[in-house]
């Protein structure tokens, strides 16, 4: 049996489909994969609005961290898929830590430092910062 010119054209053209599917799959590491770093980008997020309003809050009460987080604070900055808020330490008189558990190691941008405050591994990671002037540094994952 002998294959026409139409039907060796369909079979590399389905074969160069397979492939670049494949490819794509590999590189992005598949949709369940995107999934856990999405929520990572969102946790990475939170925590740098959550900073940010701990740094107004100390400003605004006469250089005073917060004792503890309120209530709004624990649901809108909570983990996107457990619900838990991040756990908040004081530590007086201007320092503090923002925790949260990551689902993947952050990826590796070489190209841009302002974000590398934000690596982290994956599964618990705690972050410093001191409300007495400084500024939390850039979250590299702004369209949030």
């Amino acid at each position: 049996m002998r294959l026409s010119r139409d039907s060796i054209a369909a079979i590399v053209a389905t074969a160069a489909f397979l492939l670049v599917v494949s490819l794509g799959f590999w590189r992005t590491r598949g949709p369940s994969s995107q999934r856990l770093f999405r929520a990572d980008e969102k946790r990475v997020q939170n925590l740098y609005q959550l900073a940010n309003e701990i740094n107004r809050q100390y400003k605004e009460r006469n250089q005073q961290l917060p004792e503890g987080l309120s209530d709004l604070q624990k649901t809108r900055f909570a983990d996107p898929i457990t619900r838990k808020p991040p756990v908040y330490s004081p530590k007086p008189p201007s320092s503090y830590t923002l925790c949260a558990t990551f689902a993947v190691n952050s990826p590796k941008n070489d190209s841009n430092e302002t974000f590398v405050f934000w690596t982290h591994p994956a599964g618990a990671k705690c972050f410093e910062f001191d409300a007495k002037g400084q500024m939390v540094p850039q979250a590299p994952y702004s369209y949030y």
